[in-house]
């Protein structure tokens, strides 16, 4: 009586097994199809980016040409009239891309310092929120104009104003 209850057959066992395999594998298939999917546009992206570095010509490090403790009388203007705040010292940076430009910066240094000054003095650099402070960014953008003009072959990659000290009158 012990080997009847043992040999009880299950009726459609095999094709709830064959199901089970059937959505199993379907799952691994769907699984690999998306995985597939998002590694391609991963792979076509990383080609992509190799092909721009490549193409893309190494950049030279900036390099800075000093000009120091230039006084420049500053003014400010309200309405029609200007008037006068004060002399400033300014140190700034002429960012330039390799030796030639470098040189070319040392050889219009006077050009380029007179440029600077007749900029700054002509110009309204204050800051809106502080009329006693010159605006750096303001100065950088109309400073690195000015040197472009004056060198004619827009070698001056940036200006930076490294430091405006205001003169006590």
């Amino acid at each position: 009586m012990s080997q009847n209850s043992t040999d009880v057959e299950v009726e459609g066992g095999s094709s709830a097994r064959g199901l089970l395999v059937l959505g199993l594998l379907g799952g691994l298939l769907i699984g690999g199809g998306v995985a597939y999917y998002f590694m391609k546009d991963q792979v076509a992206s990383l080609d992509e980016d190799e092909t721009e570095q490549q193409t893309a010509e190494p950049s030279k490090p900036l390099q800075a040409v000093r000009f120091e403790r230039l006084t420049v009388p500053i003014y400010a203007q309200t309405g029609g009239s200007r008037r006068y705040i004060g002399n400033f010292f300014i140190n700034i940076d002429v960012l330039v891309e390799g030796d030639d430009d470098v040189i070319a910066v040392r050889r219009s240094e006077p050009q380029l310092q007179h440029a600077f000054i007749s900029a700054i003095s002509s110009a309204d650099l204050m800051r809106p929120d502080s009329p006693q402070q010159l605006d750096l960014d303001k100065t950088a953008r109309l400073l690195k104009d000015r040197a472009n003009s004056v060198l004619t072959d827009n070698i001056v990659a940036n200006v930076s104003v490294i430091e405006a000290l205001r003169i006590p009158n």
